[in-house]
């Protein structure tokens, strides 16, 4: 029985932590002694308090759930078989999660097993679950109520290979950068969270819409991409934005070339529908121009150009902090030769990747 390679996905809280040590094989380091702003030093994932107690809302009693919990969310770097899971709360001595179900996904089959439920963790100690042999691609561990676990393993058989694709980014010629200010988009594209710090392209905060046009080596039909925050836990962008084009051998030379006008932006909607679509709008939003209108609060939103030369891929991806965003409905099939990436409104990204045949 071998251990199955995972990395950490994404969670719902872990202030006090770095949580991506929860997913690595290396025995939890004992950290007494070390001290950061946030107090003393663990090894994994820990949570903040109080997610099952809330004040009520007459300001004199509390609200108890005890369905309240904290979550980690890891994929297994193989679809595979796994017949054990062993957790640690090693160092955690008094402040460990108390209670833990696991959830096992398969995405190939879309099966969700829930394979332990409502187990106790003790302490400053080693658990092995034995469960039946289940495919999986990713577990949710759910956390009852609060606290902080070590780390988590899998064991059992490995299977398919995921994520071992090429990125086609990594040979495409990157034009038409809005912002390099703290990084490029280059360093996403091989971002592979092999740092254990904040890497990648990440923009200064005048931005509003930053973007970079990819010229692709092969026309490809685009399957799958992954947009990765990693370690990015304060200043992701808000959403993510993909368009695919394919141009003639002479136009996708020049495409860097192109009007702004020509390429996916925004626009702004008034509150009393008045649309307007600035030519330069990271301008407008900079130098307050949108005052002029009358208003001070208005929405934002996607504007294509009349016939669209690019098609979207994925229109419209929330993004959220330090979480590696797995987009599979890709909104255009059709080979393309150029992909415009946007976000919104700045911010950082980690990785970059985008597959397909």
């Amino acid at each position: 029985m071998m251990r199955l390679a995972a990395f950490l996905k994404s969670y719902s809280d872990s202030t006090f932590t770095n949580p991506h040590q929860v997913a690595l094989p290396d025995e939890p380091r004992d950290c007494r002694g070390d001290f950061t702003h946030m107090g003393a030093k663990y090894w994994g994932f820990e949570s903040k308090r109080h997610i099952a107690t809330k004040i009520n809302r007459t300001g004199d009693g509390f609200h108890f759930n005890a369905e309240g919990h904290h979550w980690l969310h890891l994929g297994l770097t193989s679809r595979s078989k796994i017949t054990r899971l062993t957790i640690s709360t090693k160092w955690f001595t008094g402040n460990q999660v108390p209670t833990i179900s696991a959830q096992l996904t398969d995405k190939q089959t879309g099966e969700i097993t829930l394979v332990l439920e409502k187990q106790r963790l003790t302490p400053d100690a080693d658990h092995a679950f034995d469960i039946d042999p289940t495919w999986a691609t990713d577990c949710k561990i759910l956390c009852f109520h609060e606290g902080g676990i070590a780390r988590v393993n899998f064991y059992g058989e490995e299977g398919e290979a995921l994520y071992c694709q090429d990125n086609i980014l990594e040979k495409a010629e990157i034009c038409h950068i809005s912002n390099e200010h703290y990084g490029r988009p280059a360093d996403a594209v091989v971002g592979k969270r092999e740092q254990d710090y904040m890497f990648g392209w990440e923009s200064a905060r005048t931005g509003f819409g930053e973007h970079a046009l990819f010229k692709l080596e092969k026309e490809t039909s685009i399957s799958s991409i992954i947009v990765d925050t990693y370690l990015h836990r304060l200043n992701p962008p808000l959403s993510c934005h993909i368009f695919g084009a394919n141009f003639a051998a002479e136009a996708l030379n020049d495409v860097e070339n192109l009007p702004s006008l020509s390429l996916p932006g925004w626009k702004v909607v008034l509150p009393n529908a008045k649309e307007i679509i600035p030519e330069d709008f990271r301008a407008y939003m900079g130098d307050q121009q949108y005052l002029a209108s009358g208003f001070s609060e208005f929405e934002i939103k996607l504007h294509l150009p009349d016939n669209p030369i690019w098609k979207p891929l994925v229109s419209f991806g929330h993004l959220h902090p330090d979480t590696w965003h797995e987009f599979t409905a890709i909104e255009e099939t059709a080979a393309v030769n150029a992909i415009y990436y946007m976000h919104y409104p700045h911010g950082g990204i980690h990785g970059l990747r985008v597959f397909g045949a």
